[in-house]
């Protein structure tokens, strides 16, 4: 015999609104991130050697501290062990080569530290032609043992120039 199927009825369920219970909205987090500048990376005593002889005449930008100062004390020593070994016209041109990118290196690191970049030319230029244009003179008085008031200014304000310059080296970047 056949077994008759009973048709069930499918109840429909409607949702209404409310019967749908909604979570509670959430509010965005707010979270306050503090600007950071951006970090220069380390220099090392290599890098900066370079960067002392890439950015020969370089008289624009910035170098950071550790640049200013690995590249004068390469520098200082090169000048020194030429001047103390082998001397004489050596020296004074191996001299002559490494003013300018000690000067562009100074002249950058002023930059860097914010200070106006003729607080250093103009007193590096006096007390480099002053003792030229009276250089004879200066040369004979001081054989002679004769120390004039216009030298002593002259040492004085090269001491002066030469504490500046360290203070100002040591100063922090300002970017």
């Amino acid at each position: 015999m056949p077994v008759a199927k009973k048709k069930t009825a499918a109840k429909k369920t409607t949702i209404t609104k409310k019967s749908v219970k909604r979570a509670p909205a959430r509010r965005a987090v707010v979270r306050e991130v503090p600007v950071q500048t951006p970090r220069r990376r380390m220099v090392g005593p290599l890098s900066a050697i370079a960067s002392f002889w890439r950015r020969y005449f370089d008289f624009v930008g910035r170098s950071t501290r550790a640049e200013f100062w690995f590249g004068y004390l390469f520098a200082y020593i090169v000048n020194f062990c030429f001047a103390y070994f082998i001397g004489g016209t050596v020296s004074l041109v191996v001299s002559a080569i490494l003013f300018i990118p000690v000067l562009a290196l100074s002249v950058r690191r002023f930059r860097d530290a914010g200070i106006s970049v003729w607080l250093y030319l103009v007193p590096v230029l006096l007390v480099y032609l002053i003792p030229v244009i009276r250089g004879s003179a200066w040369y004979t008085m001081i054989s002679f043992g004769y120390v004039s008031s216009g030298m002593a200014l002259y040492a004085l304000f090269f001491i002066v120039d030469t504490i500046f310059n360290i203070v100002v080296a040591c100063l922090p970047s300002k970017r």
